[in-house]
This record gives structure tokens, C-alpha cells and sequence, in this order.
């Protein structure tokens, strides 16, 4: 039987460090797979659905880049983070 896709964009396999912020908390994992919506990370730490992660990326030419996310989905392998996208606003309120 072929399921349907949920993700929103493709994600690309990866083995690469990474390191992320749950509850002021700094934990390294592995990036298995990545988007533009979105990560899988490998990590033996136990998370919930719903926290919010802050993640470091840790190799070129990403390095020092960060971006925010929700975990929306934790198995015993890693979890799955769905990255927040900033709304663009007019700085001048108009």
C-alpha cells in the first residue's frame, strides 16, 4: 500500500552534528535528515511533543546559523522538528 507524503517539502539524508536548546538546556545530536520546513535529529535525551528547540548548526557552510522549531513528533530514535518561519513586519508599524 503507497501512503501520501506529509511532509510539506522533501528532506535530504544527513549525518551531521548539531547542536540544539531545549528549556535551557544544550544538548548535541545528530541531523539525520533536513528541509526547509524541517529536521530529524538522532538523540538519546528524552523530549515531549510541543517543546521548543533552539538549534546550532555546527558544519559549512551553515555553521553558526540558528533556527527555532517545535518538536512535533518524538520516537527512541530522535526527534522531529518543525522549524518556525519569522513573519516579515514593518518596522515602522504601517
Amino acid at each position: 500500500m503507497i501512503t501520501k507524503e506529509k511532509r510539506e517539502t522533501r528532506r535530504l539524508p544527513h549525518n551531521m552534528p548539531m547542536e540544539f536548546i531545549v528549556q535551557d538546556h544544550r544538548y548535541l545530536g545528530l541531523i539525520k535528515n533536513i528541509s526547509k520546513s524541517g529536521v530529524f535529529i538522532e538523540t538519546r535525551e528524552l523530549f515531549k511533543v510541543g517543546q521548543v528547540v533552539s538549534m546550532t548548526y555546527a558544519f559549512p557552510p551553515f555553521r553558526g546559523k540558528n533556527k527555532t522549531g517545535k518538536i512535533i513528533n518524538v520516537d527512541p530514535q530522535g526527534i522531529g522538528v518543525k522549524f518556525w518561519r519569522l513573519k516579515k513586519t514593518n518596522i515602522s508599524g504601517k
